[in-house]
């Protein structure tokens, strides 16, 4: 039951590092004085990282194991995130958003396959569901946090909540 709230818990701050750029793009606009096309091709990057960082995280995951590779997934995504409270242009909003993204990708393989593999074969249905699911919930809890922490402090404090929350995450797993 610990491994599976731990892995959901995983995904859930996953679906917040993906969703997190579409939050903070309004304020970015302001604040950087760009078009939102601008931003087009930072979310295709973002989405390209997650399709590498899949793979090659279920790899990891198969020759170092899952904890590891779940661990290394969560603290990239959680870094990419906090570090990108840093940036002052597209150019690094744009690698950050690559290396979030393969963090992002890769965690969810590994959270579902740690979960299916120590759940009982009676739960284990219930395991994996638990943890795919948090993907979207991820997404709707940022909405709801950034909704209260971007009028008052800003998309770099989105993002610095974002990110914290996973390395800290990464440290208990």
């Amino acid at each position: 039951k610990r491994l599976t709230a731990l892995a959901a818990l995983a995904v859930i701050f996953d679906g917040f590092a993906i969703q997190i750029l579409a939050f903070a793009i309004p304020s970015l606009i302001r604040e950087w004085h760009v078009p939102r096309s601008d931003f087009g091709p930072v979310l295709a990057v973002g989405l390209a990282g997650m399709a590498l960082g899949s793979p090659l995280a279920g790899y990891c995951g198969d020759r170092f194991g899952r904890r590891a590779a779940l661990i290394g997934c969560v603290a990239l995504f959680g870094l990419g995130t906090t570090t990108t409270a840093l940036v002052h242009g597209l150019t690094e909003l744009t690698v950050l958003r690559f290396l979030t993204g393969m963090g992002a990708g890769g965690a969810l393989p590994n959270a579902s396959a740690l979960a299916a593999e120590f759940a009982p074969l009676r739960r284990r249905p219930v395991a994996v569901k638990l943890t795919i699911v948090c993907v979207p919930l991820g997404g709707m809890l940022g909405g709801l946090i950034a909704a209260r922490v971007l009028p008052v402090f800003g998309w770099r404090a989105l993002y610095a909540i974002g990110g914290t929350a996973p390395v800290l995450l990464a440290l208990v797993l």
